[in-house]
C-alpha cells in the first residue's frame, strides 16, 4: 500500500459524530458503513495495548445516488475491544436518530461495558492520529464501568452545540494507593460495584469554549450526592502563533474520587503531551477546585526550511493551582482509600524547545526541556534539580506531506 493512497484514505470526509472514518461501502450506496480509524489502537498503563474494532452504520446515506424520504437519519456505532494487559474484552453500542429540521436535533441511547479514566478532566475524545493530546495514557487510575444512558444533541444558536443526558452505571476502581491492582496484579481483589445515577449537560461554543455540568448520586458502602462544573477554553489566538488552553473546575465536597479532578502530569514519559504538566508525575495531584492555564507560542515561520528539516522554536508556560475542600495543613485528605494532595500553593512550569527539527517519514520530530517551579514551603516541592526537569521528544503526524 503506497503512502499516498493511505493518506487519501484517512482524509476522507468525516461523520458528524467527529470520528476519523474510512468508508467501507460505495459512495452512492443507499446506506453507508464506516470503520472508526481513530480508535484502532491505544496504549495506557492499565490495558497496555488496546485493540479496538468499531464501525458506524448510517441510514440513509447523505451521498446516496437516490435520496430516500425518511423521518430522520439513523446511526449505529457498535465496537469491541481487547486489552493485552488486563486480558479483558470490552464492548458497547450507540444508536442515534437525527431528526429533520434546522436545529440538527439528534437523539441517542447507548450502553457499554468498558473502562473510564478516573477523575478525568479531558473533554475531548481519544484520537489515534493525535497522540500529543492523549495524555491519559500514562495514568494507571481507571474504573471499570458498565451501564447505559440517553442523550439529546441540538444547536439552539449558530456556533453553539448542546448536549443534555442522563446515565446509570455501575463502577469499580481498578487501582489503590500503590497503583494498578486488579486484574493486572496477581492476587488483586476486585472492589465492589458502586452504582451511579447522573444527569449532565454540555455546551460547546465554536469548538473553543466548553462548559460541562454534572450532578449525581452514588450508592455503595455509603451514599453520596454530588455535583461538578468544568469550564475549558482551547484555541489559537489569531495567526500570531499563540495558543491558549485553560480550565477551571469545582467538584462538591461529597464527590467520590472518580468525580474529582486529576491534575497530574506526564513526568517520566519522554513524549511531549499538550495541555499538561511535563514535570509532574502521574497520579500526584487531585483537587475539588482548580485552575490551570497553558500558554504556548510556536514561531509561525521556520528558522530554515529544507526537505529534512524546518525547525520552529516554541515557548510554553504552564500554571496551576488546586484545593481539596477537606485538606489539612499539608494539603492531604483520604478519599476512597487514597491519600490525595492538591497543588494548594501553586505550580509553574516554563518549557522551550524546537518543533519539526527533523522530518522522518510521516513524523515531524523535535525536542524540548521543561522545569518545575513552586514555593519552597510547599509540601510537594521536589528537592533535587533533576527531579524538577523533563527532557522530551516532540513528534507530530504530518499526513499531507505526500499529497
Amino acid at each position: 500500500m503506497s503512502k499516498r493512497w493511505l493518506i487519501s484514505l484517512l482524509l476522507l470526509p468525516t461523520l458528524q459524530l467527529g470520528a476519523q472514518s474510512i468508508r467501507l461501502t460505495r459512495y452512492d450506496a443507499p446506506n453507508a458503513l464506516y470503520l472508526n480509524a481513530d480508535r484502532l489502537y491505544n496504549f495506557n498503563m492499565y490495558e497496555r495495548s488496546r485493540l479496538e474494532l468499531g464501525v458506524l452504520w448510517v441510514s440513509p446515506s447523505q451521498t446516496a445516488a437516490q435520496q430516500r424520504k425518511a423521518f430522520g437519519q439513523w446511526t449505529l456505532s457498535p465496537y469491541v475491544a481487547y486489552g493485552t494487559g488486563d486480558h479483558a474484552w470490552k464492548y458497547g453500542m450507540g444508536a442515534y436518530l437525527r431528526l429533520p429540521g434546522e436545529h440538527s436535533v439528534r437523539l441517542g441511547m447507548w450502553a457499554y461495558n468498558d473502562l473510564e479514566r478516573a477523575a478525568s478532566r479531558q473533554l475531548g475524545e481519544y484520537r489515534m492520529l493525535t497522540p500529543s493530546l492523549n495524555n491519559g495514557i500514562v495514568t494507571s487510575r481507571y474504573s471499570g464501568v458498565k451501564g447505559g444512558g440517553l442523550d439529546v444533541f441540538f444547536t439552539p444558536l449558530r456556533g453553539l452545540k448542546m448536549q443534555i443526558g442522563g446515565r446509570r452505571t455501575f463502577e469499580d476502581l481498578r487501582f489503590d494507593s500503590r497503583g494498578v491492582y486488579y486484574p493486572a496484579r496477581e492476587g488483586g481483589i476486585k472492589k465492589e460495584w458502586t452504582a451511579f445515577t447522573e444527569l449532565y449537560a454540555r455546551l460547546d461554543w465554536k469548538k473553543s469554549a466548553t462548559l460541562y455540568l454534572r450532578a449525581g448520586r452514588s450508592t455503595g458502602e455509603i451514599t453520596r450526592l454530588y455535583y461538578q462544573v468544568l469550564a475549558q477554553y482551547d484555541s489559537d489566538l489569531g495567526q500570531s502563533g499563540l495558543h491558549l488552553y485553560g480550565q477551571t473546575g469545582f467538584a462538591s465536597i461529597e464527590a467520590p474520587y472518580s468525580r474529582m479532578f486529576d491534575l497530574s502530569g506526564t513526568a517520566y514519559s519522554t513524549y511531549f503531551f499538550k495541555n499538561t504538566f511535563l514535570t509532574v508525575r502521574p497520579n500526584t495531584f487531585t483537587a475539588n477546585i482548580f485552575a490551570h492555564i497553558c500558554l504556548n507560542y510556536t514561531a509561525p515561520l521556520p528558522l530554515w526550511e529544507c526537505s529534512w528539516s524546518s525547525p520552529r522554536p516554541f515557548l510554553q508556560l504552564n500554571a496551576m493551582w488546586g484545593h481539596l475542600l477537606e485538606q489539612n495543613d499539608i494539603g492531604g485528605i483520604m478519599r476512597d482509600g487514597l491519600l490525595l494532595q492538591a497543588p494548594y500553593k501553586g505550580l509553574l512550569e516554563p518549557a522551550t524547545g524546537f518543533d519539526r527539527l527533523v522530518h522522518w517519514g510521516l513524523l515531524d520530530v523535535g525536542f524540548g526541556v521543561a522545569y518545575q517551579i513552586c514555593p519552597e514551603s510547599a509540601s510537594y516541592r521536589l528537592p533535587e534539580m533533576t527531579d524538577n526537569m523533563a527532557i522530551i521528544v516532540v513528534a507530530d503526524f504530518i499526513l499531507d506531506r505526500y499529497k
